[in-house]
């Protein structure tokens, strides 16, 4: 009877402990998932701090880099070098003779490539380039070169702009000068007749259409020098002082199509054009146009090549009507050349007399501002020859 009653006090506690068996097993699963949650939560909230982090540091970064240049724009800007003046045409054409920056950005990129490469004219010899360690953008040497040239500024003053030595603006100058002169010199400017015929003025057209040249000479002034023999030579009586002259050929419409090399001021017109070449360029049936000074209809008849030139008054005592027309006719189209002869004179380095020291480059200094005169724009603005 006892054995009866403890079996089934058995079975429920068995039963009780299964109960409470799952019981347990539930909370242990309910803690397992949320513990799972728990980590989920953790896991995202730890992605997302993490994401917000590299998003701060990307903003950070990019603060840093917006201010690094910000920082080189203002210090660019401060210098005087090209990139100050990038949005002012206005100083660009004052400092540079260009017409634009855009123009003056294209004239780089043209001769760019070998001037990464040009050799540097030293006191003690030539030097190749060193890019690595050049103190300048080659740029900004190029327009230290064009500032000394169009406002003649002194080479102390440029040392003081750039922020560089005296010597450092010398060499640029004189090495830029160089390969300037023999990277543009190397470009034909001397137009066939056809090229010459297609764009000829409605007023040569007419009146002189054969006319391939209108030639004129400049000086400019030069430091007197001790010796007297050497002073005769470089004397002008036209400009009572001492010059070097050179002879300037334009075409009918405007550029500079011919530059000699400069002359001691004492040679005539008639010697420069005898040794300057421009014989050797002209050809059978073309004509020049010049000024009273060029005795050089014989020169120019072993050619067969016209002379236009205004009327002499020989034995006459005034002009006829036939020759006042004729030197009025030919003064109003020669006056290009001395535009253009003026555009040259605005590169002002040539205003104050040029140094002795300065002979071995001023040639090249000249042939260059002559040639980057075809880069201001047209002389003469259409067909018809008005300006």
């Amino acid at each position: 009877m006892a054995g009866d009653l403890s079996q089934p006090s058995a079975s429920k506690q068995i039963e009780l402990l299964q109960q409470q068996l799952l019981h347990i097993q539930a909370e242990l699963q309910n803690a397992n998932e949320q513990l799972q949650k728990s980590k989920q939560e953790a896991a995202e909230e730890a992605n997302a701090a993490i994401n917000i982090i590299n998003d701060l540091k990307a903003q950070a970064q990019s603060d840093i880099d917006k201010c690094r240049r910000c920082a080189a724009e203002q210090l660019a800007l401060s210098k005087f070098g090209l990139e100050r003046f990038s949005a002012d045409d206005d100083s660009i054409k004052f400092y540079t003779g260009f017409p634009t920056y855009t123009h003056l950005k294209l004239f780089y990129e043209f001769v760019k490539p070998n001037a990464e490469t040009m050799v540097y004219c030293y006191a003690s010899g030539a030097r190749p380039s060193r890019p690595e360690v050049r103190s300048m953008q080659l740029i900004d040497e190029m327009f230290l070169f064009l500032v000394r040239l169009k406002l003649g500024l002194f080479e102390q003053d440029l040392a003081h702009r750039f922020q560089i030595h005296m010597s450092s603006v010398s060499r640029k100058v004189t090495t830029w000068a160089n390969y300037l002169y023999f990277i543009l010199g190397g470009q034909c400017i001397w137009p066939s007749k056809n090229e010459i015929q297609n764009n000829m003025p409605e007023a040569f057209h007419h009146l002189y259409p054969t006319t391939r040249v209108i030639l004129d000479c400049t000086e400019i002034f030069v430091q007197t020098p001790t010796s007297l023999l050497l002073q005769s030579q470089l004397y002008s009586s036209y400009k009572s002082n001492t010059t070097l002259k050179g002879l300037i050929g334009i075409t009918p419409h405007g550029a500079v199509s011919f530059i000699s090399s400069l002359y001691t001021g004492s040679i005539s017109d008639r010697e420069i054009t005898r040794c300057s070449g421009i014989l050797d360029l002209l050809e059978h049936g073309d004509s020049v146009m010049a000024d009273k000074g060029f005795n050089i209809d014989d020169l120019l008849k072993e050619k067969g090549v016209g002379l236009n030139i205004p009327p002499f008054l020989q034995s006459q005592a005034q002009f006829s009507a036939q020759d006042v027309h004729e030197t009025k006719t030919i003064a109003k189209l020669r006056i290009h050349v001395e535009r253009a002869i003026r555009r040259i004179k605005e590169f002002h380095f040539f205003d104050s007399d040029v140094p002795l020291s300065t002979l071995g480059s001023v040639n090249q200094l000249y042939t260059v501002g002559c040639l980057l005169t075809n880069f201001q724009g047209p002389l003469i603005l259409n067909s018809t020859g008005k300006t």
